[in-house]
């Protein structure tokens, strides 16, 4: 009896699965026009289903702006896709976000939107949403043909399933690859039209050198440079590659020169009209003037040096960058994948570059770099070429966008996996490019949830009793004329830290409420406003950090915000700066007046305070230096005073305080000018620091400056007088006890600072 053979599935189209799932989930994510220059490349789609031919680099009739200057294949097979269906509503989803482009602190969520999103972008999708993402399905079919490529360029180089497995799927999940062919943009083509140049060359290294495969080299590498500018490069490339397999094969000058030609040939005549027509028109081969016209060109070319600062941002848009590429992981998953990656590659190289060794221990250079090793080197020597041209680019124009690598990331995952897929590798290798590739893929399975929606979903909404125990209660309605029925409710702030140093950030909670329906989109602004008017920071942006303005807000809902503020660096310290909360129109920046619960007016709207605190405590050497207690918890420290005391005028006393414990409550200063008889001449009573910093504020350790000003009558010259110095309770006048340096109590909670003759001279 024969023995069945089992047979096991292949692996290809289980991965091919995974790809379109994960593909297709990023496109449902993803808003519409809210990926990397979708808005300029879906302009180009429709301007071609349209029946307009291609886009003019002359002008900017089409709205593609500098994606004009794309070759063509991309949006060409784009538009096959587009035609059936009907986007004549796709101007009613460019709603802009005016506070798109916010650098939010650390790695917020807070206005990565460029357009506000709507119910009508909701899936089912209708209309322009239909045409949009079906449109997108174009990036998913060069995806699908990128991993096709990269699993024949694998096993081409490995010549075992699990090294093409481990290739195809290294770009398979890919999380920047993924997310990118979920949206329109073609990038997506490059990557596929160059990794299958590459598989084919491969093949030629492996297999010999045939007119077929010359013909076929010759239409990829035409319709890899029909679809991305960079792809050019593959004309050189392709042709070296040409040349050293003719000699490996010790084929005649004849035949490299009739497959040259034939592979010239047919590249230029698939792909070279695009050029020659942009040099006919324009007089422009490639088409870059479109690009140098925006405003992100350099104005001078970058140093080294500046390109150094900028691959930080170039390895993180490379590994996973959301949104327009600004919505990104926390810095130690890119740190962790960036060192796995570079290990490999490393290993990797070390393998390849021992093996030419050794051969060239014992053969000829004809013989030394095989099929494997020429894979490898082609391999390499094309994702040197693609990361030198986009160096140069960057120099130009400010794109540290590593999605502009992926024409190579074919040739990234065989120098990847090159050390980790052959049999000969030992297992601690194999285990760091399996977890390099576990991580990829967790990324690529989280990244619509975690990053995509999180980032462009509206709040959260709640009965509004919900959040009013959540934070200390406000109560401000605001409207332009203060009618009993206010549209918008302000329930409550909570703010976090309550005490910061220059630099730190502040964390305002604010609970919102729409009571009626909201005409208007309003911007909310938080401020933190200290004396004289200084700002030390403040937010202005759309309700629902961006993305959910006041005109779609439903009465009988609430939301909250996390308003993060940084402090300026360069304001002054030892200050209870005041929290504002307030909203206005920004074509007219006329900001809506606050009322209280009964309907009162209150300006400024503020909800709260800050302090702001040096880093280390202020080091003071007053002038006069004396030390008394004042209730156990506050030490004077000495003061400073501006000049003698003179008839008519005004005399400057520095007091300086030091907090010895926390206070509870707020204390006011009492500065009193007394003659000899008792009679009081002069005073000034008030909060420490005119109010702005309130002892309730203070900390143990804090040293007060607090300067106040004594009017002095018309008194005769050389009269003794008193400047007497304390602190009370305003609610009830209540004076903090005093006791001197010796530890002795002093009377009535007075600390008797010093006497002087007033000077007749002036």
């Amino acid at each position: 009896m024969m023995k069945q053979r089992s047979r096991s599935c292949h692996p290809l189209p289980i991965l091919l699965i995974a790809f379109v799932g994960l593909v297709l989930l990023h496109n449902w994510a993803t808003p519409l026009y809210e990926a990397p220059d979708e808005v300029w490349h879906d302009a180009y789609v429709r301007w071609l289903a349209q029946g307009n031919g291609l886009p003019s680099l002359a002008d900017d009739a089409s709205g593609a702006g500098q994606e004009a200057a794309q070759p063509p294949l991309y949006y060409a097979v784009a538009t096959l896709l587009r035609v059936p269906f009907d986007d004549g509503d796709w101007h009613t989803h460019l709603w802009h976000n005016p506070h798109f482009g916010y650098q939010a602190l650390g790695n917020a969520l807070d206005n990565k939107n460029m357009l506000i999103h709507t119910e009508a972008e909701r899936f089912p999708w209708r209309g322009a949403a239909l045409a949009i993402h079906i449109t997108r399905f174009t990036s998913l079919l060069f995806g699908i043909l990128t991993v096709l490529a990269a699993w024949g360029l694998g096993y081409e180089a490995f010549q075992t399933r699990k090294g093409a497995l481990l290739t195809a799927a290294l770009v398979a999940f890919q999380p920047q690859f993924v997310f990118m062919c979920g949206v329109i943009n073609n990038d997506s083509a490059a990557a596929a039209l160059a990794t299958a140049t590459l598989w084919m060359t491969a093949r030629v290294f492996r297999r010999g050198l045939t007119v077929q495969r010359t013909v076929l080299l010759g239409v990829l590498v035409g319709m890899a440079i029909l679809s991305k500018t960079s792809a050019l490069a593959l004309l050189f490339a392709v042709g070296a590659a040409l040349c050293w397999q003719a000699w490996r094969e010790r084929l005649s000058w004849k035949t490299l020169a009739t497959a040259l030609c034939l592979y010239l040939v047919l590249a230029l005549g698939v792909g070279g009209w695009w050029y020659a027509r942009n040099l006919w028109l324009y007089g422009d081969l490639l088409g870059t003037s479109r690009h140098f016209d925006t405003l992100w060109r350099n104005p001078q070319p970058k140093s080294i040096p500046e390109l150094v600062g900028d691959i930080p941002l170039l390895v993180r848009s490379f590994w996973g960058a959301y949104g327009w590429g600004h919505i990104f992981w926390p810095d130690w998953v890119y740190v962790l994948l960036a060192i796995g990656a570079a290990i490999c590659v490393i290993y990797g190289a070390w393998r390849a570059f021992s093996r030419i060794r050794a051969c060239f221990s014992r053969a000829a250079l004809r013989e030394a770099v095989d099929a494997t090793n020429g894979i490898y080197l082609i391999g390499a020597a094309w994702c040197v070429t693609i990361g030198a041209a986009l160096l140069y680019w960057m120099r130009e124009v400010d794109a540290p966008h590593g999605r502009l690598f992926f024409p190579a990331i074919g040739a990234w995952a065989l120098l990847v996996a090159y050390g980790v897929a052959q049999k000969s590798a030992h297992s601690v290798w194999r285990g760091l490019g399996r977890g390099l590739l576990l991580g990829m893929a967790l990324l690529a399975v989280l990244a619509p949830g975690a990053r995509i929606l999180a980032a462009f979903a509206p709040p959260r909404l709640y009965v509004p009793q919900q959040v009013e125990n959540a934070v200390a209660p406000v109560n401000f309605c605001y409207d332009e004329v203060g009618e009993t029925n206010l549209g918008i409710r302000l329930i409550g702030v909570e703010i976090e830290p309550e005490r910061v140093v220059p630099g730190d950030t502040v964390a305002v909670k604010a609970c919102w409420e729409a009571l009626t329906p909201v005409a208007e989109d309003y911007t909310v602004y938080v401020q933190l406003l200290g004396q004289n008017y200084t700002r030390a920071g403040e937010r202005h942006t759309y309700a629902g950090l961006g993305r959910y303005p006041t005109s779609l807000w439903t009465p009988g809902t609430a939301f909250c915000d996390v308003y993060r503020i940084a402090v300026e660096p360069w304001v002054p310290t030892l200050e209870r700066y005041q929290v504002l909360i307030g909203l206005y129109l920004d074509d007219s920046r006329n900001q809506l007046a606050a009322f209280n619960s009964v309907g009162q007016p209150v300006a400024p709207p503020v909800v709260g305070a800050v302090t702001v605190a040096p880093k280390t405590p202020q080091t003071v050497a007053p002038e006069y230096p004396v030390q008394y207690t004042l209730g156990e918890r506050i030490l004077l420290r000495g003061y400073d005073l501006s000049g003698t005391l003179q008839s008519n005028t005004s005399v400057t006393l520095t007091l300086y305080w030091q907090a010895q414990k926390a206070l509870s409550r707020d204390y006011t200063v009492f500065v009193h000018l007394f003659d000899e008889a008792g009679e009081m001449l002069a005073q000034d009573d008030g909060p420490p620091c005119a109010g702005w910093y309130p002892t309730s504020a203070w900390e143990p350790g804090d040293v007060v400056v607090d300067v106040r000003r004594l009017e002095v009558p018309e008194l005769p010259a050389e009269q003794t007088v008193h400047v007497l110095v304390g602190m009370y309770l305003p609610e009830d006048l209540t004076r903090l006890p005093v006791t001197n340096g010796a530890g002795e109590p002093l009377p009535d909670g007075i600390v008797p600072l010093f006497a002087t003759q007033v000077d007749g001279s002036r």
